[in-house]
């Protein structure tokens, strides 16, 4: 059996943005569920044409909900080098996605697990992230005429 290489070598993870604030009024009788929002984006390196560029942002709790304890606001980049040069750009640019959504919000769960777990409020560790494509704008060629 031959082992397949990745068709991506990741060479740098780092943080532009580690916002963590404990919400003072949270009361832990009444706790939700705080729900995270990602914001992917994965594009070409204009210097480097073989390097592709990860930035997610996932932020919780912007309105500052009493129920939720922390408002979190991180965002985590990559780049990753593309080793397998046969495939077409869409199919590069969704397999670069994928990857980066899995290495980013890895790291972004982990981050807020380890900074939260020296709060006030104790660990708050974020579900898991699905990666889906957003529906059609309304107007675009894509979107669905209204009746």
């Amino acid at each position: 059996m031959t082992a397949s290489l990745s068709p991506f070598q990741l060479e740098r993870v780092l943080f532009v943005r580690s916002v963590v604030i404990a919400i003072p009024e949270f009361n832990p009788e009444e706790a939700a569920m705080a729900l995270p929002v990602n914001n992917i984006d994965v594009r070409r390196d204009d210097k480097d044409p073989a390097l592709l560029l990860g930035s997610m942002r996932t932020q919780v709790n912007v309105e500052r909900q009493q129920s939720i304890p922390y408002e979190i606001d991180m965002e985590c980049v990559c780049s990753l080098r593309q080793i397998d040069h046969s495939m077409d750009e869409a199919t590069a640019l969704r397999g670069a996605t994928i990857t980066a959504h899995s290495i980013l919000y890895g790291a972004i769960r982990e981050a807020t697990t380890w900074i939260t777990a020296r709060q006030p409020w104790g660990p708050l560790t974020l579900g898991l992230s699905v990666l889906a494509t957003k529906p059609p704008e309304a107007g675009s060629p894509a979107a669905p005429e209204a009746p």
